[in-house]
């Protein structure tokens, strides 16, 4: 692993010899050096990377020192999402198949012992039937035999019974377990699909919409439309104005294309800077119209920092926009679009262009 602490000395926060606490001091002392902010996902991402609990994120993060990259909140929130967001998922769901097979196990054991109960309770009626039908010796039968075949029948039925509220309580506590966890899954499978810092979809979700629109498309004939929107001098902006601006740049864009689209759309973080929105049913020409109106909008916009009330100007998209075809791939549009977000930076920027200008 590359040194990338630089030539200053690191703070000490914690003196142990626990190597936790070395991970520790390192993680927050990067955090102060890169001048990032000191929210949770932050610290867990550069813990992981002193740590090496997740080698993903350490050829990252050195990929990205190695490149000299700048390295941004936007950017640690991407690498969070995409490598211990996933893990965190992935161990929930771990653990609630554990739970879930713990719930299963239990209720079994009870109805094995409730199985042998019954299975008790039954011999227990013929042998009471068989003693009541049969007189000893063949003499009658006495009121003390019947007593005792009696009570020996109500002590078998008290036994079955409290062995049903048993089950009948595992079975409740079960299905409230069930419940709990199907909501912490809706929770977990929620989380996997949303970008940490705007709340859009995250590359993920886009991935499986776009490949589902695209089966839908060649089975049912129905097309769809892609729109790729780029923040316009983002880095300039970002570094004049510092990492939480920046931050709270994107997430007033990416209200503003969530407020733009319509329910059955999709409006997603691509990465970084750039989103994608997705348009089911739309041809060319509607797809342009509302990418230019998602882009008037943001250029109407006039930034105001929130202490202090300074003016930091305003922001403008550009943007790309592609049809579905049934002779290329989800790839293939992906790249149409890319191609005319490019040639609206190059004309000159807050621009939209569709793939029929590449000729």
């Amino acid at each position: 692993m590359s040194d990338l602490e630089g030539p200053k000395p690191l703070p000490v926060y914690f003196r142990s010899q626990d190597p936790s606490a070395l991970h520790a001091n390192q993680a927050l002392a990067r955090l102060q050096q890169e001048a990032l902010s000191p929210v949770p996902q932050n610290y867990e991402l550069w813990f992981a990377y002193y740590a090496q609990t997740q080698l993903d994120v350490v050829r990252a993060l050195d990929a990205l020192s190695h490149n000299k990259q700048p390295i941004t909140d936007s950017l640690c929130v991407d690498l969070h999402q995409r490598y211990l967001s996933e893990a965190a998922n992935n161990e929930t769901v771990r653990e609630a198949g554990a739970r879930i097979q713990a719930t299963i196990n239990g209720v079994s054991s009870q109805m094995d012992a409730a199985r042998a109960v019954t299975h008790h309770y039954t011999e227990a009626l013929e042998s009471a039937a068989m003693q009541l039908g049969s007189p000893v010796l063949g003499g009658p039968i006495d009121s003390e035999q019947i007593r005792s075949t009696l009570l020996s029948v109500l002590d078998t039925t008290n036994g079955m019974l409290a062995q049903n509220r048993r089950l009948e309580d595992a079975l409740t506590q079960s299905s409230l377990a069930m419940q709990g966890l199907e909501r912490e899954l809706e929770v977990a499978r929620k989380q996997s699909l949303t970008d940490g810092l705007t709340a859009l979809a995250n590359r993920k979700a886009f991935d499986a919409e776009i490949s589902r629109l695209w089966q839908n498309a060649l089975i049912g004939g129905a097309s769809f439309s892609l729109l790729m929107l780029d923040i316009d001098h983002f880095k300039v902006f970002n570094d004049t104005h510092g990492h939480p601006v920046g931050d709270e740049v994107l997430r007033l864009v990416a209200r503003t294309l969530a407020q733009c689209v319509r329910s059955g759309d999709m409006a997603a973080r691509y990465g970084g800077e750039e989103f994608a929105i997705l348009l089911p049913e739309t041809a060319l020409p509607e797809a342009l119209t509302l990418a230019n109106a998602m882009r008037t909008t943001v250029e109407s916009m006039s930034l105001v920092r929130r202490k202090g009330g300074d003016k930091l100007g305003r922001v403008t998209l550009s943007g790309g926009a592609a049809e579905m075809t049934p002779e290329d791939s989800p790839e293939a549009l992906v790249a149409r679009a890319d191609a005319a977000l490019y040639r609206a930076k190059k004309r000159g920027r807050n621009r939209v262009e569709a793939q029929d200008n590449a000729q």
